[in-house]
């Protein structure tokens, strides 16, 4: 029993250190430059700006996610942080509408850009 234990704990050690190596490997850390966008309504009506701020801010609280819109039209979706303590659109909340500057890793599969945000602040121009 005593080895079956010891077998589980190691094969979990082992796991866990397999899903930090994925994370390396698998994004790029780089900075984003964009305007904070409810992803929902970009995608369904092209919606964005300073006229979408209050149902951009709304759609977020309740659950919807949000992005950063570079200015060549790529979208980064905002995605879970490693620490789990917040959302994904905690630290672009304050920014709804705004041009940033996030850091971060960014992944993308299937057409899809993904950005796990280390820091943002307000782009200077």
């Amino acid at each position: 029993m005593k080895q079956l234990t010891v077998f589980v704990l190691f094969a979990l050690v082992c796991t866990m250190g397999g899903f930090a190596q994925e994370k390396k490997e698998g994004a790029k850390e780089m900075t984003v430059k964009g305007e904070v966008v409810d992803v929902a309504c970009y995608l369904a009506q092209g919606a964005k700006g300073e006229d979408h701020i209050a149902c951009a801010k709304a759609c977020a609280k309740a659950g919807g996610s949000l992005g950063i819109l570079t200015s060549n039209g790529t979208l980064y979706v905002s995605l879970l942080p490693d620490d789990h303590k917040n959302g994904p659109n905690h630290l672009l909340m304050d920014h709804i509408g705004h041009t940033v500057e996030a850091k971060g890793y960014v992944r993308a599969k299937g057409g899809v850009n993904g950005l796990m945000i280390k820091s943002v602040a307000m782009a200077k121009k």
